[in-house]
Formats: C-alpha cells, sequence, structure tokens
C-alpha cells in the first residue's frame, strides 16, 4: 500500500482552485467554440481561481475559505468535475452570447465583487490583534454570517448557467449543487451541530 502525500491545508487550498482555474483556461484555449465564450469563461474562472489561490497562499491568520480536498489524490479529480462548466461551454459552436450567457457573466461579475469584498473585510478584521478568536461581523459579514460560502455558491450557480446555454449544459448543475453541499458541510462541522 502505498502512503499518499500529505502536504499542509494552505497549500492544498491554493492549489485547488489554481488548477480548476487553470484546466478552464486550457479547455477554452483548446475548445472549438466561439471564441467569445471560451474567453468569457476563461476569465471568469480563470480569475477565480488566481484569486483564491493568491488568497490561500499569502493572506495569513484566517482559515481558508473553501473545503479543502483531502489529499494529492481527491485533488485532480475535484478540479476535473469543477471544471467540467469551461469544458461544455467551450464545445458551444454558436457565434454569439445567449441572453442567458450575459445574465451568467452578469451574476458572476457581482458575485466575485462581493466575494472579494467579504474576503478583504474578513482578512482586514483577523489581522487585528483585538480581533483574535472572534468572528467577523462587520460590513458584508454582518448581513451575511457565512458571506464566503453564499457568495461562492453564487460564483458556482453562474458557472452552471453559462454552460446551461450549450448542448449538454445541464450537466454542469451539478457543480454549485456539489458546491454547495460541500459549503453546507463545512459550515455545520465548523459550528459543531451534528
Amino acid at each position: 500500500m502505498t502512503d499518499v502525500p500529505r502536504v499542509t491545508t494552505r497549500v492544498l487550498a491554493g492549489v485547488w482552485p489554481a488548477c480548476t482555474g487553470a484546466l478552464a483556461v486550457l479547455c477554452a484555449g483548446l475548445g472549438d467554440g466561439a471564441w467569445a465564450r471560451r474567453s468569457a469563461i476563461a476569465w471568469m474562472m480563470g480569475s477565480w481561481g488566481a484569486r483564491l489561490t493568491a488568497q490561500a497562499l499569502y493572506a495569513r491568520g484566517i482559515e481558508p475559505p473553501l473545503p479543502v480536498p483531502a489529499s494529492f489524490v481527491t485533488l485532480p479529480i475535484s478540479a476535473l468535475f469543477f471544471s467540467l462548466p469551461a469544458l461544455i461551454a467551450t464545445r458551444n459552436l454558436d457565434p454569439s452570447l445567449s441572453s442567458v450567457e450575459i445574465a451568467a457573466s452578469l451574476l458572476w461579475m457581482v458575485a466575485f465583487a462581493a466575494e472579494t469584498t467579504a474576503d478583504r473585510q474578513r482578512i482586514r478584521f483577523a489581522a487585528k490583534p483585538e480581533h483574535a478568536g472572534l468572528i467577523c461581523r462587520s460590513g458584508i459579514w454582518r448581513v451575511l454570517p457565512h458571506a464566503h460560502a453564499v457568495c461562492e455558491a453564487l460564483i458556482w450557480t453562474a458557472f452552471a448557467l453559462f454552460a446551461f446555454a450549450s448542448p449538454w449544459g445541464w450537466i454542469a448543475v451539478a457543480c454549485p449543487v456539489a458546491m454547495t453541499y460541500v459549503q453546507l458541510r463545512s459550515i455545520v462541522n465548523q459550528s459543531g451541530v451534528t
């Protein structure tokens, strides 16, 4: 029996979104669909992955915002699964973006900005020594106690909606369902509810 390599949570938390975003960009580069669609999904998923990777690797004093794959064995499987919206969308040959794809892009912009803002607020809150051990309840966190999880679910809904306009796009709905499930399990585990 071989040992599964173990690394720190912070590294895995940074590698997973990087791999998922990179696979999305690779799908866009190799896809044979319309250029505008390939560019849009590559930009959305690539910037999502880059932002979360930078945050996981460089933000100190806070837990990683996403649940982390348990090992380097589950990481590629997870990255492949969550890159499905890009794989599906980049195969669509229709030359123009549909109203669903435009709406999905707008939803992504709002959710991405909200998630970035919420994470910056949480990092700033955690950096103050007087807040050690306290839960952030300022800014977006005052209205949404689990702001990152809500924004993450909206981002993945936007990815799935974007892919939904393509043939076989309904398959991408599995991604936001899985992400929401994983986020909810993480919240329940952190709160101690059984």
